[in-house]
């Protein structure tokens, strides 16, 4: 009888928390099209299963020129609510210029790092991933694991990537959810236009004194 690996079994403990962990996340992204609440118990549920104590999204806002926050977790600071991130500005901006993958074993080391922004734990180990929605980057997906789990980083950033990928098919999904939304609604005004324009008492026929009068008690 040969003894455990201590490493084998700590593998074998993540691989089965990430497990969990993937599946938590897949019913919450199932369960509604509100992005901020959602992508916020997401967080939450990273935090539960994987240890991720400081957790952050963005996601482009409609002109594209720049990312927003749209769910974060474990910063007890005030935090600008508006705080907005440029391609290419910061760690964040960087990941969503480059679209690749950023895994560091200490945030202060990347000359990208922002302190003064105050969201992240300079010390701590970061990883930030892009999340993409048909072919297009639309945010990242920023993780900070415990500083006692450096050894296994690489192994956190694939998770994370798998992650961004269920939350890039959510945010296509409500997009396209939203423009359907929108197009109803145009052509619903657009059909009411049409019927007020043809079918409004200006082209009902009648010319007589009473039947013009009738009509203006009407529009009135």
């Amino acid at each position: 009888m040969t003894a455990s690996d201590p490493l084998d079994e700590a593998r074998a403990a993540w691989l089965e928390s990430s497990l969990e962990a993937l599946y938590r996340v897949s019913r919450v992204l199932s369960r509604s099209l509100e992005l901020r609440e959602t992508l916020a118990e997401l967080l939450r549920v990273l935090d539960e299963e994987c240890g991720f104590n400081r957790a952050l999204v963005t996601l482009s806002e409609p002109d594209g020129e720049s990312m927003v926050i749209s769910a974060l977790h474990g910063v007890d600071s005030a935090i600008d609510p508006d705080i907005r991130w440029r391609a290419g500005e910061g760690v964040i901006g960087s990941v969503q210029q480059r679209s690749r993958p950023l895994v560091l074993q200490r945030l202060a080391e990347s000359p990208d790092y922002l302190r003064q922004r105050g969201v992240f734990d300079a010390d701590a180990p970061f990883i930030g991933v892009p999340i993409r929605a048909a072919h297009e980057t639309v945010g990242v997906l920023a993780l900070q694991p415990p500083l006692a789990v450096r050894e296994r980083l690489d192994d956190d950033a694939h998770f994370a990537e798998m992650v961004a990928n269920l939350i890039g098919q959510t945010v296509r999904l409500s997009r396209q959810v939203r423009q359907e939304r929108r197009d109803i609604s145009e052509e619903r005004d657009s059909l009411r236009r049409t019927v007020r324009s043809h079918f409004g008492f200006d082209s009902i026929i009648g010319h007589t004194a009473v039947m013009r009068k009738v009509f203006d008690q009407v529009r009135q």
